[in-house]
């Protein structure tokens, strides 16, 4: 295991932290964590507990880091790849970290794609949250162990998986959440026609024909 080292040179030039996650008890936990690392005094750390609440800190406020949770469905903006791939366009300067306890290799694989700089596994002790941040100021990409081996598997259903785009990948998820394509539709800011065409190229691409076996995989992803 890697030990947290001064990731910054010794100015007083302060580094802002975005934390973002619906759950009190890891805001603190990880504002603890990060306020335990070397230099910290030179942090300024804020805080959103919902989708909305973080684009809008992101808009006004300057981030170097966004360590931020994957499902977060409080509120009229999307969560999940929909919100990072969002903050990756609008934000290119940021680098993200993503905390999440989901274990579906195929989204994991796809917010690598996003050219994220960290995937943190919250099932993890939050304080090797510490060497996330320090890979990610150091321009590296931390992945947790769990996640790595979880990545380097081959188990069944995982090339298949990898044909869905982006976009295909989120909305199979959100068919997991129970939802139906209008609700969807309006989760994601697209039209319900889109949303129904991006659910049969899915189930096109994963040999499934009833919305059944759609839902069952969706939940995978959750």
């Amino acid at each position: 295991m890697h030990n947290p080292q001064i990731f910054y040179d010794a100015s007083n030039t302060p580094l802002h932290i975005v934390i973002a996650d619906d759950h009190p008890v890891v805001l603190l936990g990880a504002r603890m964590a990060i306020s335990d690392m070397p230099n910290s005094e030179n942090f300024v750390i804020h805080e959103a507990s919902t989708p909305q609440a973080l684009i809008d800190l992101l808009e006004r406020t300057h981030c170097d880091l966004l360590i931020t949770d994957y499902c977060m469905p409080n509120g009229k903006v999307p969560d999940g790849m929909a919100l990072i791939s969002y903050i990756r366009r609008h934000f290119q300067h940021i680098k993200i970290i993503v905390a999440t306890m989901i274990t579906s290799p195929i989204i994991l694989k796809h917010l690598l794609k996003l050219n994220i700089s960290g995937l943190f596994d919250k099932h993890r002790p939050l304080q090797e949250l510490k060497n996330a941040v320090n890979c990610a100021f150091k321009d590296q990409c931390y992945v947790s162990s769990s996640f790595s081996k979880l990545l380097t598997s081959t188990k069944r259903g995982d090339i298949t998986d990898q044909a869905l785009s982006t976009r295909e990948v989120e909305v199979v998820r959100l068919f997991g959440q129970d939802l139906a394509g209008r609700e969807i539709a309006k989760r994601l800011n697209r039209s319900e026609k889109t949303i129904s065409r991006q659910k049969r190229t899915a189930m096109q691409k994963l040999g499934i024909s009833h919305n059944t076996e759609l839902a069952v995989i969706g939940r995978s992803y959750s």
